[in-house]
């Protein structure tokens, strides 16, 4: 699907569009710029944060269709709406509530995070939640792990539902159920496959060659889930375990001569480590002595670069 061209606005993501403010200042194309942040207690953050612009001919549209990375960078919307206007009902989304308890920021701004949230609500967004916006694309691209294919916009609409005005929508808004909540679950996880992906295509290429493109991302999820249902909650230890199920097989753990029981008949009787020490010296010992030179997923580059190693997955 082409650009769409009936567009009067685009949201920007300040994090993947680097030194946003200054960049978008520059442009002849784009007017009106409201950093969401700004009026908020993150305005230190404004540059970071979601940024709406008013589009002023097809200047942005155009460069979308030249470079692959804008379209990961902001979101188009359509409406009738000032901007000041739209830029209000917008804030009310910037945070929601978790279990009535706490509020959790919400980076609607990135495409990523925009296409999972908007489809969680099924066919049509509720209107309440569209409110002054009547159509919002969302780029859609394939994952890493998957063979290319060109990059669809899908249009997002509102239900039949009263739309909100620019006054403050009831609470709980933005609306975040289950099905929301999943949905931002499954972001976090498909950033983690990438990462994964990455690290295996440039330090393990021949065992991630071997499996077929179609069947990979079942290959990580399901090994994403053994790590979990064995003990494992922080991203190095769930990255530790898919590099040896990669080299070792799904099995390396239960297997009677895997990677696992050849380590264990190695140790002194009762020296066996608990978890997740347990891993780790297995990571170390196939590291250090069993497997072929490739690199192995260990060190915070195969993290995205503001997380640590060992902060808790999920």
């Amino acid at each position: 699907m082409s650009v769409p061209q009936e567009v009067s606005h685009a949201l920007v993501d300040g994090v993947r569009y680097p030194q946003a403010l200054t960049r978008l200042y520059g442009r002849d194309d784009v007017s009106e710029i409201e950093p969401l942040y700004l009026t908020t207690r993150w305005a230190s953050l404004a540059d970071h944060g979601p940024i709406l612009v008013r589009l002023n001919g097809a200047g942005l549209l155009d460069e979308l269709d030249a470079d692959d990375d804008l379209p990961r960078a902001l979101s188009l919307l359509q409406s009738d709406a000032s901007s000041e206007a739209l830029s209000d009902q917008l804030r009310h989304c910037l945070t929601f509530t978790v279990d009535g308890q706490y509020e959790k920021l919400l980076r609607f701004a990135d495409p990523l995070v925009t296409r999972h949230w908007l489809a969680s609500y099924g066919d049509a967004v509720p209107a309440a939640l569209m409110g002054l916006i009547t159509t919002w694309w969302v780029a859609a691209w394939p994952p890493n792990w998957e063979d290319a294919s060109p990059l669809v916009w899908q249009p997002f609409r509102p239900d039949d539902g009263p739309a909100s005005s620019t006054a403050a929508p009831a609470p709980p808004f933005p609306p975040m159920g289950p099905a929301q909540l999943a949905a931002l679950e499954a972001v976090e996880r498909w950033r983690l496959k990438e990462r994964l992906t990455n690290h295996f295509a440039a330090h393990a290429p021949k065992p991630w060659q071997a499996l077929p493109p179609a069947e990979r991302g079942d290959w990580i999820d399901a090994r994403l889930d053994d790590a979990i249902g064995w003990g494992a909650t922080t991203e190095r230890q769930i990255a530790i375990w898919v590099d040896l199920s990669l080299h070792g097989g799904a099995n390396f753990m239960t297997a009677h001569d895997g990677l696992y029981a050849r380590w264990l008949a190695e140790q002194p009787p009762g020296a066996r480590p608990p978890r997740p020490d347990s891993l780790y010296a297995l990571d170390t010992w196939w590291r250090e002595g069993e497997r072929p030179p490739g690199g192995i997923v260990t060190s915070p580059t195969v993290l995205s670069p503001s997380s640590s190693s060992e902060v808790p997955h999920g």
